[in-house]
């Protein structure tokens, strides 16, 4: 029973399917990205009013009841629900489900323990969402919820685990890959084979570009990137497919990339930009390329879908960003930190204008030479791969034109002008979004994110590759959609294949099968495996209520992460988290201490983690952690000397292996006798 939950959240994510397949008209292929859109809307909107499981009741109860109605009321059109792409869902959902079961992958990468992994977790455990939840740091969670409430749904009635996680994005790449294949019926496999197959390499395409000596986590990783821009690109191979000649259905059906368009936008806050440009490329072609026989027919109708395209990511964003707003106020009222970063639709005003050579407040001043550095590196990483790697097959530049190579060949098969138009059309926006998103992301590290930040771009390839991996669907989805509708199809389909074999071909010389997802070790995890048997030694000691303050000697802040995510219930303090009065900006925390004569220098590797306290101020500042245990992790000759004197036992417990736990209390910090994992 202790993965019954999958086949509960599989069994309501089917009925819903069904009912967009058998009463909305839905094509089958379409419809789980339709249905994780809904699913991933309403959790967001019931988590906001802080109705989690009451309406995860009602979500699973309708999903339920509206799939057993339109089985019964159309069961003789239940072959509908057949379809190459319905196949290559549900056949990906279903073999993932069962091998992430068996081999339980966890949690590895920095990011997921810093966010996406305890976010999860927090809302699967407590039935609201991590926003409002305590996790020992001082700022307020702000990330959007959209893939995390994904997860919440899936593990909705069993325990929480973190291959749950990925099945719950998985469950939207593979719903992305089906949109891929669309209406493509069984009778064309020549093409729906290779349009699946280009769906499948995609994300391995843009974010492996060298032989791996690790697991390769693209279908095992909690990042939003790679979600974010498989679903920008698969929204539009869903309105393709909704809107070409052959699969066109009634007028009303286009509505369900409404909420797709609307969980783009939730997916991160980069996504945003990325949800309007989907959206405006949508609108533009829902409003010129109707297929009225005049083209002042239904104008009214064109114009009316075309706002409510642009409108779904707002509204979305709106919510999110009131909610958020709300939050902050009320922290900051608290004691924390409220706003820490410029506004981004500030930094997009203040940046064209001094763009322009017109004045800009101080505050942008001051990152003037910060915005221009960005710019400049982003402009030297397009076309240069020897410091910022991004793809399989080289830099952006390569990348780019990869994409606008395939836009050329639809157009060259194009049938007719007004199918050449648009192909155009997506062409030309598409690329004008290219072009917007890389402004947009050259203002964020010119004035929202740090100065070595824009100098090092960190994390480039990461926010790349998001709108590469969207735009090459996108330009996939038009290819396929021509291939079906335009000139010498038999030619184009054996061109498919090939491409698709290449990618297929690349991928494998890339990522080598010991290495990747389908082909880890149970030794990538030992390191894993150890902090748990520690955590489980230490709760064994203590209560849920507890709060823990951390001491792990030379911690960059993944193992403060990695605990917390662990130790969950208990809170484990965000340890040595101070504001510098003259800077008014708050110091890394971790674990890390020293005094202050031993402080290292500014350009020792890894000095920013230590901090500089007394004696008498590391006591203090333990005081008013408010904790009731201190958890030590690692220790260094250093730390013994400064703040030995406090431990009752001189931290002679700790240093033999006798214990990783010492009692807080007024007469010094007492050892706890426990048995400590080797």
């Amino acid at each position: 029973m202790q993965y019954f939950d999958l086949v509960l959240s599989f069994t309501a994510l089917f009925g819903l399917c069904a009912f967009l397949t058998l009463k909305a008209r839905l094509h089958s292929a379409l419809a789980p990205l339709a249905a994780l859109g809904i699913t991933g809307i309403w959790f967001t909107l019931v988590g906001v009013a802080d109705l989690l499981v009451a309406g995860g009741w009602v979500f699973y109860l309708a999903a339920w009841g509206l799939g057993a109605f339109a089985l019964v009321q159309k069961r003789s059109e239940a072959r509908r629900l057949l379809s190459p792409g319905a196949v290559v869902f549900w056949g990906l959902a279903i073999s993932f489900a069962v091998y992430f079961a068996i081999r339980q992958p966890m949690f590895h990468d920095f990011d997921e323990f810093s966010f996406w992994g305890p976010a999860a977790q927090m809302t699967s455990t407590t039935d609201h969402l991590y926003t409002i939840c305590e996790y020992g740091t001082p700022w307020q969670a702000t990330q959007n919820c959209g893939l995390i409430v994904l997860s919440y749904f899936v593990q909705f009635f069993g325990a929480f685990a973190p291959f749950k996680v990925y099945l719950a994005y998985d469950l939207l790449l593979f719903g992305c890959i089906a949109a891929l294949v669309g209406a493509i019926g069984f009778k064309n496999y020549r093409l729906a084979l290779p349009m699946a197959v280009i769906g499948w390499c995609t994300p391995w395409f843009f974010t492996v570009y060298a032989r791996t000596i690790a697991v390769d986590d693209t279908y095992m990783s909690a990042y939003g990137d790679v979600p974010a821009g498989m679903l920008a690109g698969g929204a539009v191979a869903m309105w393709i497919a909704l809107r070409s000649e052959k699969g066109a259905g009634p007028r009303w059906a286009v509505l369900p990339v409404l909420p797709v368009l609307a969980l783009l936008a939730n997916i991160k806050d980069n996504t945003f930009p990325i949800a309007l440009i989907v959206a405006g490329c949508i609108a533009a072609d829902a409003f010129l390329f109707d297929y009225a026989a005049r083209w002042k027919e239904g104008l009214a109708r064109r114009f009316g879908f075309a706002v409510l395209s642009l409108a779904a990511p707002v509204a979305q964003y709106k919510v999110w960003s009131n909610y958020i707003a709300v939050l902050v106020q009320k922290n900051a009222e608290s004691g924390g930190t409220g706003t820490t970063s410029l506004s981004p639709f500030g930094a997009a005003l203040q940046g064209t204008k001094m763009l322009l050579g017109l004045s800009v407040p101080e505050e942008y001043a001051a990152r003037q030479e910060q915005f221009y550095t960005a710019m400049s590196n982003m402009w030297d990483a397009f076309f240069s791969s020897e410091k910022w790697t991004l793809s399989m097959i080289g830099p952006g530049v390569v990348v780019t034109a990869l994409i606008l190579v395939l836009f050329v060949i639809a157009l060259v098969f194009a049938k007719g002008m007004r199918q050449r138009l648009r192909v155009l059309c997506w062409m030309g926006l598409s690329s004008l979004g290219f072009v917007a998103y890389n402004y947009v992301l050259a203002l964020s590290y010119g004035f929202i994110f740090k100065p070595f930040q824009a100098t090092d771009l960190t994390d480039y390839p990461r926010y790349m590759y998001t709108y590469y991996i969207a735009w090459f669907l996108m330009a996939a989805a038009v290819l396929a959609w021509v291939v079906q509708t335009g000139r010498w199809r038999l030619l184009c389909q054996a061109g498919a294949l090939a491409f698709a074999c290449l990618m297929l071909v690349r991928v494998n010389m890339m990522v080598l099968p010991q290495m990747s997802v389908l082909g880890f070790s149970d030794a990538t995890f030992a390191d894993q495996y150890l902090i748990m048997e520690k955590v489980d030694a230490v709760k064994a000691q203590i209560d849920e209520d507890d709060r823990i303050f951390f001491v792990s000697q030379g911690d960059d802040g993944l193992l403060w992460f990695t605990y917390s995510c662990y130790f969950q219930p208990n809170i484990l303090d965000y340890s040595g988290w101070e504001k510098n009065e003259e800077t008014g900006l708050y110091g890394a925390g971790g674990g890390s201490f020293c005094l202050p004569e031993n402080m290292p220098s500014e350009d020792v590797e890894g000095a920013i983690y230590f901090h500089a306290y007394s004696t008498e101020d590391f006591a203090k500042a333990v005081a008013e952690s408010g904790c009731d245990y201190i958890f030590v992790d690692k220790l260094d000759a250093g730390f013994v000397a400064g703040y030995g004197s406090l431990f009752t036992d001189g931290l002679a417990a700790a240093q033999n292996g006798e214990t990783l736990l010492y009692r807080i209390t007024p007469d010094g910090y007492e050892p706890v006798a426990m048995e400590v994992p080797r």
